[in-house]
């Protein structure tokens, strides 16, 4: 044998070698990949999230710390999630792509957090106590359900913390925009 054939049945042979070896990473690819949705698919479900793109609906948001509106137009509130989200520079309109999402993932996907006593947003904490308190108001009456509140479509909501009395909040509530049925199905 030459050296010229030699050197053929090496380069024949590390070829084979090379797509045995990539047929084989693929499928363990592959099968980790299924195992990977198969977990994201149970923790959905679980947390009573569905698919994406299991539904398009929208609604109307305001929230106030202490009589200022938080403008969630600003590029850092856009398209934080696929799932649930602000969009088009737009910072009045949540827009929800999968079913059972609450108010409670949003502001986790904004890097805040939301519950019946906090509101967490911009690195500061405001919380219940003294004369300031955080309210919330679903399509103009309070609800005590506040991050776990389900987000309905064409639903309008107040996030509201301060001291403000009952002709601020009106203010704050007839401030709600009444966008949400331009960009959903059912408006």
């Amino acid at each position: 044998m030459r050296k010229r054939d030699l050197f053929l049945y090496g380069l024949i042979l590390l070829l084979v070698i090379l797509f045995m070896w990539q047929l084989m990473s693929k499928g363990a690819l592959a099968n980790q990949i299924t195992q990977l949705q198969k977990y994201n698919s149970q923790l959905m479900i679980l947390g009573g999230i569905g698919a994406l793109k299991s539904t398009h609906i929208h609604a109307d948001v305001k929230v106030y710390l202490n009589g200022q509106s938080i403008d969630f137009s600003q590029r850092k509130y856009q398209l934080a999630s696929s799932y649930i989200h602000f969009e088009d520079g737009l910072g009045d309109v949540i827009h929800i792509h999968a079913t059972g999402m609450t108010l409670g993932h949003l502001f986790k996907s904004l890097g805040m957090d939301f519950n019946n006593n906090c509101l967490v947003a911009q690195g500061q904490s405001y919380c219940n106590g003294g004369d300031k308190t955080l309210k919330f108001y679903v399509n103009g009456n309070p609800n005590t359900l506040f991050d776990n509140y389900v987000i309905k479509d064409l639903d309008k909501y107040l996030i509201s913390y301060g001291d403000d009395n009952d002709s601020e909040i009106q203010k704050q509530l007839s401030s709600i925009t009444n966008l949400a049925p331009k960009y959903s199905a059912n408006g």
